[in-house]
């Protein structure tokens, strides 16, 4: 026998689009996720399947996507302010220089937070 399912829907454009709530929090559902959660969230579903499935039964998919972006994001920004530190910008009136050197630098510490953060199975 089948169970009726009491799915509320959201009209768009004359489409009715059912709300399907991922995770416990229906704020972190419809918060949208940065760059590095969904480099992450990606990486889980096509790498560690099984992981990817078990966190998206238990509702947590979501709040530890958000927990890598945010993550992710904070050690980007500690890493590009030691490295500027350690390698300053020789000359800071050339625009041109100063940017090729902070992107340079910013290229790199994204590699080392991918790496170290989120290419990660959580």
């Amino acid at each position: 026998m089948k169970e009726n399912l009491n799915l509320s829907y959201k009209e768009i454009d004359g489409i009715f689009y059912p709300e399907i709530q991922i995770s416990r929090n229906k704020e972190v559902d419809q918060k949208p996720l940065g760059k590095y959660g969904q480099l992450a969230l990606n990486y889980l579903k096509n790498n560690h399947q099984s992981r990817y499935s078990l966190l998206l039964a238990q509702g947590e998919l979501m709040e530890k996507m958000h927990q890598v972006n945010e993550e992710a994001y904070q050690r980007l920004e500690v890493l590009m302010e030691q490295m500027l530190k350690t390698d300053p910008i020789m000359n800071p009136e050339n625009t041109m220089e100063s940017f090729k050197h902070r992107k340079r630098i910013k290229e790199t510490a994204e590699e080392i937070v991918l790496h170290e953060i989120v290419y990660k199975m959580r």
